[in-house]
């Protein structure tokens, strides 16, 4: 539909699309030229959550270096396929949740249930999990795109 008659139906942006765990919106780049938005897909993070909370449950008893370097393949993975420009946020988010819920995880070994912050940063300085990093720019994606 053109510009002019989106406007005058009352629709300001083309719609979303959802498609392979990504929400493809329109935005505008720094010099205003309007782009194609990524963003990963609310239920898919939702459901990537959901299963890092169960994989850490699940491995909640085995030695920490073993932990580190089972959460290690899981984001390596997810950064892989989640890891394209214009999605940062996201990635951040997942690791943000994976190291609150790891350190929570830590704490209900014992029987205080507690591991306190300065703690738990000895053992990321240790055994360190991977920062999210962007894996597709956006140079990368115009190349990809087939008009």
């Amino acid at each position: 539909m053109p510009s002019g008659t989106r406007r005058s139906g009352g629709r300001k942006r083309p719609e979303t699309i959802y498609f392979l765990g990504f929400t493809l919106y329109c935005t505008r780049n720094r010099q205003g030229n309007f782009k194609v938005g990524f963003r990963t897909e609310k239920s898919r993070l939702l459901r990537s959550m959901a299963h890092l909370t169960d994989l850490m449950r699940r491995m909640r008893h085995l030695p920490v270096c073993e932990q580190a370097l089972n959460l290690s393949r899981v984001l390596r993975g997810h950064y892989a396929y989640y890891g394209i420009a214009g999605n940062f946020r996201a990635l951040q988010k997942v690791h943000r949740f994976v190291e609150r819920y790891w350190r929570k995880v830590l704490g209900s070994r014992s029987r205080k249930a507690y591991i306190s912050w300065e703690v738990f940063h000895r053992i990321k300085a240790r055994y360190p999990l991977p920062r999210p990093k962007l894996v597709r720019s956006y140079r990368e994606l115009q190349r990809c795109a087939v008009l």
